[in-house]
């Protein structure tokens, strides 16, 4: 066989197989394009949330835990950044590591739920039910969790709360062991019986008026 023969034989079986390598790049591609675009889309319905509702009804179960499905199939992150999910409710999902800074939480039932690791950062969560939540490191850094009843027997340990509001907050009972608690506001917030270090956690908190100590005396 000739060398040029040769070479036109082999230059042929590299365009035929470099044809291959580029339609199925561009195929996987053109697959990592929609499903991103479908995600975007999915997201911008839950950040709208009841404000696309004709009676401005609440986000229904079903459609956070069909969220979540689809996240978790395609290896995905469960993102319900600035999501509205006033109202909403989450209590014992799976949201383990999930994004949820500034997401709209006030009043929502998150008793049980699994947070795990999840950025709750600058969060509203103002009135929202957390009762026996596992909040273990997750980012509270900024969150709004003022006035908050429903803290007891929470898994709080070595979770992020700088600069958190956590004004009147009910936490009888919460588990904040080597939790951050540098510059969150703690005035009036009920500590009874919490798993807490008060020299060195309590010492870093920007305020503690009025709160109620962990043994049950009340901070001047």
């Amino acid at each position: 066989m000739s060398e040029e023969l040769l070479g036109v034989l082999i230059g042929g079986l590299l365009a035929t197989i470099g044809g291959i390598v580029g339609s199925w790049v561009s195929n996987w591609l053109t697959e990592r394009r929609e499903e991103r675009q479908q995600a975007r889309q999915q997201r911008k319905e839950l950040v709208e949330g009841a404000r696309q509702r004709m009676f401005g009804s609440r986000i229904l179960r079903a459609e956070i835990e069909a969220w979540i499905v689809r996240a978790r199939a395609n290896g995905n992150r469960v993102d319900l950044y600035r999501a509205n999910l006033e109202g909403a409710d989450l209590a014992g999902l799976d949201l383990t590591g999930a994004r949820m800074g500034k997401a709209k939480l006030r009043e929502a039932n998150l008793c049980g739920a699994k947070l795990i690791g999840a950025n709750l950062y600058r969060a509203v969560l103002k009135g929202a039910d957390l009762r026996e939540a596992h909040l273990h490191e997750a980012d509270l850094g900024m969150a709004d969790l003022s006035s908050v009843d429903n803290l007891t027997v929470t898994d709080l340990r070595d979770a992020k709360l700088n600069g958190a509001n956590l004004f009147k907050a009910k936490l009888n009972g919460a588990n904040l062991a080597g939790a951050i608690l540098c510059g969150v506001n703690l005035e009036e917030a009920d500590l009874t019986d919490a798993v807490v270090d008060a020299k060195q956690q309590l010492a870093q908190a920007k305020s503690l008026k009025g709160a109620t100590m962990p043994d049950g005396t009340k901070h001047d």
